[in-house]
């Protein structure tokens, strides 16, 4: 059963023009030490560190930014008295609690195969602010 579907897939590769894998069959397995090198190098590969998003980017406004935006802007003015601000405050609370419940929770994951990205067609200017609004 193997065969056929290991005959089939080299047929593809032909009619797709790349060249068919020389070894049929299983691979060879490795000797001990290459299988500990290859340990390693996974473990390495767990332990690096995340990349940090590029700059240049501006940062994303979420909802619980806003919160703590306005009972910054609440507490402080609240203590100086400066009315018009307080209310200022009380906007950004209710605003920012509000867009908890508005805002959509689904996470759009990136379609990826074989490691290049399978999305259809970049995301315009007006796409992206509008996905950074609800991030």
């Amino acid at each position: 059963m193997q065969d056929k579907y290991q005959k089939e897939i080299e047929e593809i590769l032909r009619n797709a023009g790349e060249v068919a894998p020389e070894e049929s069959g299983r691979e060879t397995e490795n000797p001990l030490e290459d299988r500990r090198q290859a340990v390693r190098q996974a473990d390495e590969a767990i332990k690096a560190p995340v990349p940090s998003a590029p700059r240049g980017r501006w940062p994303t406004i979420t909802p619980g930014k806003i919160l703590m935006t306005g009972l910054v802007v609440f507490i402080v003015n609240a203590l100086l008295q400066i009315w018009i601000l307080i209310w200022v405050g009380l906007a950004l609370l209710v605003f920012g609690y509000l867009l908890f419940f508005i805002t959509p929770r689904n996470v759009s994951i990136e379609k990826r195969w074989r490691g290049e990205s399978i999305e259809d067609a970049p995301e315009s200017p007006w796409d992206r602010f509008k996905r950074w609004i609800k991030s």
